[in-house]
């Protein structure tokens, strides 16, 4: 397996939500290749939002770029609307991005309507699968938040073409719920990549909130899904990420159950207990959000991916890995 940092794992430095330093200035694509490479990565998974410049000249330049410091790219974005997807997909191909990764987070509903949406989701995807056939560029759909395993397999087989498969990312799982290790038993067959990502769970009023964390201080059983993914794809590529962020999972919310009508008691019960303690909201913010000095944030951002690149490179080169579940 290869390792490859994702671009929200600075997320801060590079202003791509809501936080934007100011002096520093904010991180660019060509800035995040020169850090990935200085760091040892194999690969970067650009963000949409990281691209400021689409101009055919921009892109061609970062291509070089990555091709000089010995880099694959991937390309990622949010949007499952076909005709967006399918202009992802070009400037994929221009940027030299063997891949482009796109999050599925809108599957609601009981389970008839899941599918009228999974239907309606292929439909729309024509045109997207047409352009990956054409640019021979991997489509990659994200177990995005909310998505069973088993509805994005089905998406995923009723495609039908080698171009499209999954970016399985193993925190995601959790908001299901679903054990990580299981969802990665039904989406290793077609993954083409993966998110490599740690959360510490904690108990709310409604259910469980997710709190992104330095790989191996948290609740996921990454070198258990880890080698389920190398069992299946071992030339894949994961990547990291470290991103500042929270997730609020209200399973016990009944409006929430009904949405989600494929969580188990057992998942259910599963998640509940891995949060050992309650979530408080002061203790638990993020520097920039108790309005820290930009200096200190920024650091503390890139602190978190370097000792998180420790573990990562430790667990991928864990003989473990090798050994069969079995």
């Amino acid at each position: 397996m290869k390792l490859g940092i994702h671009a929200y794992s600075l997320l801060l430095a590079a202003g791509l939500r809501e936080y934007q330093p100011v002096g520093r200035g904010t991180l660019t694509a060509s800035q995040l290749l020169d850090k990935a490479a200085q760091m040892k990565f194999a690969a970067v998974q650009l963000a949409r939002h990281n691209i400021t410049d689409w101009d055919m000249v921009a892109l061609v330049n970062l291509r070089r770029q990555a091709e000089e410091l010995d880099l694959t790219l991937h390309l990622s974005t949010n949007s499952m609307q076909g005709d967006h997807l399918a202009d992802m997909i070009r400037a994929a191909y221009t940027l030299g991005a063997t891949q482009v990764t796109v999050g599925l987070s809108h599957l609601r509903g009981n389970v008839q309507q899941r599918q009228h949406t999974l239907e309606s989701l292929l439909g729309d995807l024509d045109v997207a699968i047409k352009t990956a056939e054409r640019y021979k560029v991997t489509l990659a759909i994200e177990n995005g938040r909310h998505t069973a395993a088993v509805d994005l397999a089905a998406l995923i087989q009723a495609a039908q073409s080698e171009w499209i498969g999954a970016c399985f990312d193993m925190g995601n799982a959790l908001t299901v719920p679903e054990n990580p290790v299981e969802s990665a038993e039904v989406l290793a067959p077609f993954c083409k990549s993966a998110h490599l990502k740690d959360f510490q769970v904690y108990r709310s009023v409604d259910g469980a909130v997710l709190v992104n964390c330095p790989l191996g201080s948290g609740n996921v059983e990454i070198v258990d899904v880890l080698r389920v993914l190398k069992t299946q794809q071992p030339s894949m590529t994961v990547f990291l990420q470290t991103a500042a962020e929270r997730l609020h999972v209200p399973v016990l919310n009944d409006e929430f159950l009904h949405q989600y009508p494929r969580i188990s008691a057992r998942a259910l019960a599963g998640l509940l207990r891995r949060g050992a303690f309650n979530y408080n909201v002061e203790e638990l913010a993020f520097p920039h959000e108790h309005k820290k000095p930009e200096r200190e944030v920024l650091k503390w951002e890139e602190e978190r991916l370097k000792q998180s690149l420790k573990q990562a490179q430790k667990m991928l080169g864990n003989e473990s890995l090798t050994l069969s579940l079995g």
